[in-house]
């Protein structure tokens, strides 16, 4: 972490000022909140997570990656500032997903 600040201080772009980094760290300590700089090594043995654990996660990365390329179509659609593109986009996504969602919720009400 602390390699990255100061790269970014110090590097080429010279994105991070030590004034902004000051000021950074004052929005979060003005919430009640600390900024942190340390670095730590956490080491989990893998097989100690189990097949269902792995599987979850394998399926809250797909539906994941999914809603990420959908809010990247329709992101892309809406900066052409076309409406008819941009609602035929919406309601075709929503005739997609209404089905699914509904049997989803009966299913969870059964």
């Amino acid at each position: 972490m602390e390699k990255r600040i100061e790269k970014a201080i110090y590097g080429t772009t010279k994105l991070l000022t030590t004034n902004t980094w000051r000021n950074f760290q004052q929005m979060f300590e003005e919430s009640g909140f600390d900024v942190y700089m340390h670095r730590e090594v956490v080491e989990v043995n893998i097989l100690e997570r189990n097949k269902a654990e792995r599987a979850s996660e394998s399926r809250w990365l797909i539906v994941n990656e999914l809603m990420e390329r959908t809010r990247d179509v329709y992101w892309r659609i809406e900066e052409e500032g076309n409406e008819n593109q941009t609602g035929a986009f919406i309601r075709n996504l929503k005739s997609c997903l209404e089905p699914i969602l509904h049997n989803a919720s009966m299913r969870v009400h059964m």
